[in-house]
């Protein structure tokens, strides 16, 4: 993985890499890589695994960079997901090593730890038997498991390389512009869509640390001069209305939006105000590498809800629960062939068997291709409602409530009623609806929805509730 970086570094040795406290060069990042990357060299086998848990992203890029450049396998996570989070992370991949830059860890985690401010080791190392499987593994990234336990995803060098090559087939941006990149690396669509192929076209990096904050995201737009953002289409929007109440214009000459489900209505939105931006549509999965899809800027306004065609190599299909193909236009689960698709998952073989069948991988979405070959993805399957018999997305009931301008935002989800499954929202209202009651909602409700998708539950609140990319949380219940 470091031979396939260094090519691309090395032809743009005077490009950025900095956050609020650090400014260098890739000239000079190459040598702080190489120096950390000798030290853990010296201590540790090839193909250890390293757990990565930094207070800054920076210092995370670095020692993802340095695992790379000694062939050891980084494992990213992220403060942000909670300590527990990260002791289910640890108990499932039982790192050789921890880097860090918080010294507070020592006491909370008995393992190997690495300083990767003062160069430092501390505590006892102990030796783990070389496991196999894992000779060809580039990265574990361990799916956020908001309902569970992570699972870890073990993608190979190749993989991850192919994807960032085929990425780069389409993203269009240079060494003339600036990335912020203001969510963890602990994603994959971060590690892999906006670092990784930052690195491979030599652009400016500049890292965001706060937790999901648009105000504060702003601020650095504006103060670092961002021409490239990747955000999911709520922290997007945000922005875009940011600007549209403070009558603000943009300055960025790309996004690409993945994440969540991207309504016509959110779209038109972040169009009207950044009217001259190339705007993409993706979507991808950890298991994937995970970019799979991507629609061109040229058919965002027309086609702005699909997340488009597949990259080079792909094939996407719409099947039945018999893997059955389905027609045009026709609703089922999607499933991937891809030269990025994983390994497998970590020291979980059951999974893997019943996730990737034949070579295709259960995506565990439902969408639908269009007559012009387009993906639409409509809701993750284990989102769906059954009410009444009738299938029904959490998307559909967003889109149609949020025409209504007493509602800022909404979610829907699932709850368990004494008739089988039910449907709640969570109601953000507008500033100037601020003292709506819940049988107003209701009559909105009543205005624009079939019976079949009237709520059982509403709940007015203050705030969705978001992860730390700023994507939505659905609590199904």
């Amino acid at each position: 993985m470091w031979n396939f970086l260094i090519n691309q570094i090395s032809q743009h040795r005077e490009a950025i890499f900095f956050d609020k406290d650090n400014r260098i060069t890739y000239s000079i990042l190459m040598n702080i890589v190489k120096q950390k990357g000798d030290i853990l060299k010296g201590r540790l086998k090839p193909k250890s695994k390293c757990a990565i848990l930094c207070n800054s992203n920076f210092k995370s890029a670095v020692a993802i960079l340095a695992c790379w450049y000694s062939d050891l396998i980084p494992i990213p996570m992220s403060k942000h997901y909670g300590e527990s989070h990260c002791n289910n992370i640890i108990l499932l991949t039982c790192p050789d090593l921890l880097i860090t830059d918080d010294i507070t860890l020592k006491s909370e985690y008995d393992i190997f730890g690495f300083n990767i401010d003062n160069n430092e080791f501390y505590g006892e190392y102990h030796k783990n038997p070389c496991e196999f499987i894992l000779e060809d593994i580039a990265i574990i990234m361990c799916t956020s498991g908001t309902t569970g336990n992570p699972k870890g995803v073990m993608i190979t060098e190749k993989s991850l390389i192919e994807n960032v090559v085929n990425i780069s087939k389409y993203f269009k941006i240079t060494c003339n512009d600036t990335i912020l990149i203001a969510r963890p690396l602990y994603h994959c669509a971060v590690l892999t869509g906006e670092f990784l192929i930052s690195l491979f076209y030599g652009v400016n990096i500049c890292f965001f640390d706060d937790i999901y904050n648009p105000l504060a995201i702003i601020k650095s737009i504006n103060e670092n001069c961002i021409t490239v953002l990747c955000g999911t289409p709520t922290l997007i929007n945000h922005i875009a209305t940011f600007y549209k109440r403070n009558k603000e214009t943009s300055n960025m000459r790309t996004i690409a939006i993945s994440g969540e489900c991207l309504s016509e209505l959110v779209a038109k939105n972040i169009r009207g105000i950044f009217v001259n931006t190339n705007i993409y549509n993706v979507y991808g999965l950890t298991e994937a590498a995970p970019r799979v899809s991507y629609l061109f800027p040229e058919l965002f306004d027309e086609y702005s809800e699909s997340v488009g065609a597949p990259l080079n190599g792909i094939i996407i299909k719409i099947v039945n629960d018999n893997f059955q193909e389905l027609p045009q236009n026709e609703i089922g689960n999607i499933i991937v062939d891809s030269p990025s698709v994983m390994k497998g998952y970590y020291r979980n073989t059951g999974l893997t068997e019943s996730t990737v069948k034949n070579g295709w991988l259960k995506t565990g979405d439902l969408g639908y291709i269009n007559e012009k070959g387009l993906l639409y993805i409509i809701s993750r399957a284990d989102d769906m409602i059954i009410k009444a018999g009738m299938n029904i997305y959490p998307k559909e009931i967003e889109t149609k409530l949020k025409t209504n301008k007493s509602i800022y935002d909404v979610v829907a989800y699932r709850i368990k009623t004494h008739n089988g499954q039910g449907i709640a929202l969570d109601v953000v209202l507008s500033a100037e609806s601020k003292t709506l009651a819940k049988r107003e909602l209701m009559n909105i409700c009543a205005g624009v929805l079939p019976s079949y998708q009237f709520p059982d539950e509403i709940n007015i609140v203050d705030n969705l509730q978001k992860n730390a990319s700023g994507k939505v949380i659905r609590h199904n219940r």
